[in-house]
């Protein structure tokens, strides 16, 4: 703030207050006012900025710049009582013109104090800063555009050195945002179709494994059952493999008895054609006596009366010959029959140990095949637990297959919404191309002419 210095101070800076005065007039708006907010007088740069000549403004109030609505607002009468209890306001304001239009300032409101330390007057230094004012606010425009997702809009231009670099690096920056943003949502969409795919895959793989992890249940079942039948009939054929051992044997101890008995049925043969030869000579034998009887009883008879006697008894030795010779003919012919009998039978025994012989060979062999078959119903049984247990693990795989696939497709799924949200993110950014009609520079805001058309940044003072 300004203050009235002592008489002897002023005379020796008196040079360097008039040409301080005389730098600030020529590239400063100035303008004096009273305490009260009266205009005393304003230079050219001030008049020339809003638009009056100073007979225009001269002993009117402050308020004739400012707008209506705002003249009315505590704000604004707080202003005008704080430069009076000598308290400066710098900001940047919104001015109105003699034509309507806003100006914005960059401004000092400075109490200039006489040597009592009383505020005297009021000291106002500008500068006009409407265009960078507007720049700025097309660039905060952009950058609305920018926030609701639309990548067609760009700052102009400006002559403003930090201005136009600020402008320059927006629209670089957004040009490789609208790079990037094309880049992601060609990816996005590459994903998504990617993803897609990858779920249908998924699916279609997981209802494999599914169906693959019910055959193999159903396999593995069947092979159990199987197992046990094969296992089962190991056991059977172990069990038949004993009986034929038992029955070889008992065929080897049958042929051993039919040899046997062959045996005895050739020396009751020879008894019986010894006891023939026996009969033959008995018969022979009685054959003689009956001669000798025959003989007797002629010689008796011849004898007379005193062979009466010995006729009898050669009469009755010639019945016992004869009787003799019955029965040895008799027992002859049972010899005989008896005899080819025993030739039968000699000879059935003989054929029945020669069958027995043959079966004792086919049950040797059904014995070994027996054997053989049991043997391969264990390995086959050791060979079927084996693929029953590899068939156990390749369903465990399975199943765990099963589980990854579900967690596969689960992540496709997760992956193709993710890209999906991810697209529909990218669809907020409309770029260049995507308009009929595109918007490439965001235009600076018009000064707003009415008072309804106040900023809204700054309108206070």
């Amino acid at each position: 703030m300004f203050k009235r210095k002592p008489q002897k101070a002023a005379s020796t800076d008196l040079n360097e207050d008039r040409k301080l005065r005389a730098m600030i007039e020529r590239t400063q708006a100035v303008i004096e006012f009273e305490v009260d907010g009266t205009i005393l007088r304003a230079n050219d740069n001030f008049l020339q900025t809003l638009g009056y000549t100073l007979e225009e403004i001269q002993g009117k109030h402050h308020s004739m710049f400012v707008y209506p609505s705002f003249v009315k607002t505590d704000r604004y009468k707080n202003m005008w009582r704080e430069l009076a209890e000598g308290k400066p306001q710098t900001d940047q304001f919104p001015r109105l013109r003699k034509d309507g239009e806003v100006v914005w300032i960059q401004a000092t409101y400075a109490p200039y104090l006489n040597e009592d330390g009383a505020v005297e007057r009021i000291v106002k230094i500008a500068t006009d800063i409407t265009k960078r004012r507007m720049e700025i606010l097309g660039i905060a425009a952009a950058l609305e555009h920018l926030r609701n997702g639309d990548l067609t809009h760009r700052c102009a231009p400006s002559d403003i050195d930090d201005i136009g670099r600020l402008s320059t690096a927006y629209n670089e920056a957004v040009d490789s945002l609208q790079t990037a943003i094309r880049t992601v949502r060609d990816v996005a969409d590459g994903v998504s179709r990617t993803a897609g795919q990858l779920n249908g895959s998924s699916a279609e793989l997981s209802q494999r494994t599914e169906n693959q992890a019910a055959t193999l249940e159903e396999t593995a079942a069947a092979l159990e059952e199987l197992t046990a039948t094969v296992r089962s009939a190991a056991e059977g054929a172990r069990d038949v493999e004993g009986n034929v051992q038992n029955a070889r044997v008992t065929a080897e101890k049958s042929g051993q008895v039919v040899k046997d008995a062959v045996e005895a049925m050739s020396k009751i043969e020879e008894s019986s054609q010894g006891i023939a030869k026996i009969i033959s000579v008995i018969d022979d034998i009685a054959f003689q006596t009956n001669l000798l009887a025959l003989n007797a009883g002629v010689e008796a008879a011849r004898a007379g009366e005193a062979g009466r006697g010995f006729a009898v008894v050669a009469s009755e030795v010639r019945s016992l010959a004869l009787r003799s010779a019955d029965a040895a003919g008799e027992i002859k012919g049972l010899i005989e029959q008896s005899t080819r009998h025993v030739s039968d039978g000699v000879t059935l025994v003989g054929r029945a140990g020669t069958e027995l012989e043959t079966i004792i060979t086919s049950v040797n062999s059904i014995s070994e095949n027996v054997t053989d078959i049991a043997r391969g119903a264990e390995e086959q049984s050791i060979t079927l637990n084996e693929i029953n247990t590899g068939i156990g693990h390749l369903d465990e795989v399975t199943q765990h297959n099963a589980a990854m696939v579900e967690e596969t497709t689960a992540a496709s799924q997760t992956l193709s919404s993710d890209a999906n949200v991810m697209t529909q993110e990218m669809a907020k950014f409309v770029s260049e191309g995507e308009m009929k009609i595109a918007k490439h520079v965001a235009p600076i805001p018009s000064a707003p002419k009415t008072p309804q058309a106040e900023p809204e940044l700054r309108t206070g003072t």
